[in-house]
């Protein structure tokens, strides 16, 4: 309840590394459900440092797709107003852990390794090392160093064609 009153509409963002994506739930006869998503690019680094542009800009996608006015200016509507305007609360979380920390590991290393390493960094790991059969490493260096790492998650990657 805000202010003693149901929530109705609820407005709610998650600012991750790369994207900020933005929910909007409304309490129907059977519940609480989601009505529709919406995504803008998460904008904490430059040239823009600052999450709320990114938030705003999602805010704008849901406004967009159910039109429904969220926001006067830069300022959300609270409480919601009408059936098209404003909402009841906002709430936020963040998953920006700085990407996973992961280790790759490839068959040769300069194939399938560096194929994989290109891979992970794509999707927005954090590459501690790389690892192949021809990287120069005893195999027990190669456990050594995993064990020392402690990756938040492997990539192995192999085979041709």
């Amino acid at each position: 309840m805000a202010n003693g009153k149901e929530l109705e509409r609820i407005i709610a963002t998650d600012c991750g590394s790369t994207t900020t994506k933005a929910i909007l739930i409304e309490k129907k006869e059977e519940g609480y459900r989601l009505i529709t998503r919406g995504e803008a690019p998460t904008t904490v680094e430059a040239p823009y440092e600052d999450v709320t542009r990114g938030v705003l800009n999602a805010f704008r996608e849901v406004e967009e797709l159910t039109g429904i006015t969220i926001l006067d200016g830069e300022t959300i509507i609270k409480p919601k107003k009408d059936e098209k305007t404003g909402v009841d609360i906002y709430v936020s979380t963040s998953s920006a852990g700085g990407g996973l920390q992961m280790l790759v590991c490839g068959v040769v290393k300069s194939m399938t390794a560096e194929s994989a390493a290109r891979a992970a960094l794509g999707a927005g790991a954090i590459v501690m090392e790389v690892i192949a059969s021809n990287d120069g490493r005893m195999p027990h260096e190669r456990v050594e160093l995993i064990r020392r790492l402690r990756p938040d998650m492997i990539l192995l990657a192999g085979g041709v064609d």
